[in-house]
């Protein structure tokens, strides 16, 4: 655990995560299964692509941002969030103490990085149009390829903004990262409005 304590925190990452999930409206599952993931991980870093960009908006976007600051907060760790517009990283970095801000295009950026991650979530491209995916949908691919020398065995991927309709037709950001990832026989770890993959290395 960190040091640095804002006044009137709640004793435990538990207590606080309690009080916001509530919020988290179709994201509560994913969040939950992410934070137990990063739970069983000592200092684990976390890697993000969009950042925190409405204030106190957990409702309609999930507040990322504020979340991986505030487990990190608890538990140790590291964040870095990237993002291309620079209101946006302003405010991620006026509301975070242990996140890291980039402001730069995800994919340009996540092709120079090194060193492995144990989260990257992918949320950078906000989607207008759920039955014209194909834009966020590639941008995403791209992000996860840009990505490739940060992702090891065992890094939880995650894409936000996810639909399954009911004839079974997926849309949404991860349409082409679940495509990639069933043509590898990479089940995902949760399935919902975000879903998320455990990576394995091809045999």
């Amino acid at each position: 655990m960190t040091d640095i304590k804002l006044k009137n925190y709640p004793d435990s990452w538990d207590e606080y995560f309690a009080g916001i999930k509530p919020r988290l409206s179709n994201r509560k599952e994913g969040f939950q299964k992410i934070f137990d993931f990063l739970s069983d991980r000592k200092n684990p870093v976390i890697l993000e692509t969009g950042t925190y960009r409405e204030e106190n908006n957990y409702e309609g976007d999930g507040c990322s941002t504020l979340l991986f600051d505030m487990f990190v907060d608890y538990h140790g760790g590291s964040v870095l969030s990237v993002d291309i517009d620079p209101t946006a990283c302003k405010l991620a970095r006026d509301n975070t103490t242990f996140t890291e801000v980039i402001e730069s295009d995800s994919v340009e950026w996540l092709g120079t990085l090194q060193g492995k991650v144990d989260l990257l979530y992918l949320d950078s491209y906000n989607i207008q149009d759920w039955n014209n995916d194909w834009a966020p949908a590639a941008h995403h691919l791209k992000e996860l390829f840009a990505a490739k020398n940060c992702i090891k065995e065992g890094t939880l991927i995650v894409v936000d903004d996810n639909l399954k309709k009911p004839n079974g037709i997926r849309l949404g950001k991860g349409r082409l990262i679940y495509e990639l990832m069933e043509s590898l026989g990479i089940e995902p770890y949760f399935d919902a409005y975000q879903v998320g993959w455990i990576w394995q290395e091809p045999v």
